[in-house]
């Protein structure tokens, strides 16, 4: 893909034993992730303190301007990476908090099998520890639980504290190793010029 001028390629996220072969070839760690866990326990889940909605139509572009304030450029949602949020699970769940007509943050769960999926949740920062976020997670995880769920998985950026310290009222745990975006960018024009010059 690099010799038909892409300058850049960059994978999914990947485990520990997916990443061997692309680091062997000569890719690089782009985006490290943290991996967390929860084994759904129904006597553990905290119950909703505000009350979340169904997400409609009319939300989306709050949602994401929400989404916009709360990640990183490489991490943030546009409505394609929305939809391709809802569509990788069978089922998925997504839900607001609002105040009044104002949407306050949002969350998207995914469901396969057993297993659950925090997809997406973020929440305004003017509105923060105000019990939106937990809200959102616990309607979530009840949801996946009514769904049979065992277990929930999420990753979140190493500095996303506000993420981190949700889960972990929640009682997630990290999996070792994580996950990573790997990255592979051609060489500078300049460089590649004089390697071709040696081997000819």
């Amino acid at each position: 893909m690099l010799g038909l001028g892409f300058h850049k390629i960059l994978t999914a996220a990947l485990g520990p034993g997916e990443q061997k072969p692309f680091l062997e070839f000569g890719y690089r760690i782009h985006e490290p992730l943290r991996l967390l866990e929860l084994n759904l326990d129904p006597d553990t889940i905290d119950r909703s303190t505000r009350p979340t909605r169904r997400m409609r139509r009319r939300d989306v572009a709050a949602s994401l301007a929400i989404d916009t304030a709360s990640f990183t450029s490489f991490w943030q949602f546009d409505a394609d990476a929305l939809g391709e949020a809802l569509s990788a699970t069978p089922t998925s769940r997504r839900r607001v908090v609002r105040s009044g007509q104002v949407v306050l943050g949002y969350a998207v769960t995914g469901h396969a099998n057993r297993t659950g999926f925090i997809q997406r949740l973020a929440v305004d920062p003017a509105n923060r520890r105000t019990g939106v976020g937990s809200s959102l997670l616990a309607d979530g995880l009840a949801w996946l639980q009514a769904r049979g769920a065992r277990s929930v998985l999420v990753n979140t950026q190493p500095e996303n504290e506000a993420a981190l310290a949700l889960y972990d009222q929640f009682d997630f745990v990290e999996r070792p190793g994580g996950l990573a975006v790997l990255c592979l960018e051609a060489s500078p024009p300049r460089l590649r010029s004089a390697n071709n010059e040696e081997t000819t």
